[in-house]
């Protein structure tokens, strides 16, 4: 009995390590300066879902407004701020309660100040309803490209969120909660790779 737990022991924190939310970033040999002086950034938002396209869209600009010079209108843009998120619900019974999912929406295309880059469309309500003692988290991935008007990419960032294997899964249960924490950790890993405090 000892050596079984003892095998199982180590197997769940091979399993759990493995599991955890992971963020990789890529920065080019480019100064801080150079992506930000006189530059004027157009943010971008795509998650399929019109509702939740202009919640990120929001939580995104009022994280990185402070560190990039983020425009809403023309004249001349410099770049853009491509953001792409997905987002997953899972849930695990403790209790006997059962857990229930409403809505459903759709979108194209680039969401970014007022309206959709191209005259693309989306349509949506909120989604997960949850009642009881269900554990819902959240998985999701999101994406981050800043790219100069040439289209070079100045910084890109993966960010693979795993509810279920974080304590913020206790509080992260639905897609908006988790697009919240993982923009301003986004945000924080930019301040970091840049060196700004």
């Amino acid at each position: 009995m000892n050596m079984r737990r003892s095998f199982i022991i180590p197997f769940c924190a091979v399993l759990f390590f493995s599991a955890c939310s992971t963020v990789e970033t890529f920065k080019p040999a480019t100064s801080l300066s150079s992506i930000r002086d006189a530059q004027r950034y157009r943010l971008l938002v795509r998650t399929g879902n019109g509702v939740l396209d202009k919640l990120v869209y929001e939580f995104a600009y009022a994280q990185f407004d402070d560190v990039l010079p983020l425009r809403e209108k023309e004249p001349s843009y410099t770049g853009t701020m491509e953001i792409t998120f997905a987002s997953s619900s899972q849930s695990a019974f403790l209790g006997s309660s059962v857990a229930t999912g409403v809505g459903s929406s759709s979108s194209s295309g680039w969401y970014s100040a007022g309206g959709y880059v191209g005259g693309a469309t989306a349509t949506g309500t909120a989604a997960a309803v949850t009642t009881g003692t269900t554990f819902v988290w959240q998985n999701s991935m999101m994406i981050i490209v800043l790219k100069s008007a040439d289209g070079a990419r100045l910084w890109t960032a993966d960010y693979n969120y795993k509810g279920g294997w974080e304590l913020s899964g206790f509080v992260v249960n639905t897609p908006e909660e988790a697009a919240r924490l993982v923009v301003k950790r986004l945000k924080d890993k930019f301040k970091a790779d840049f060196v700004l405090n």
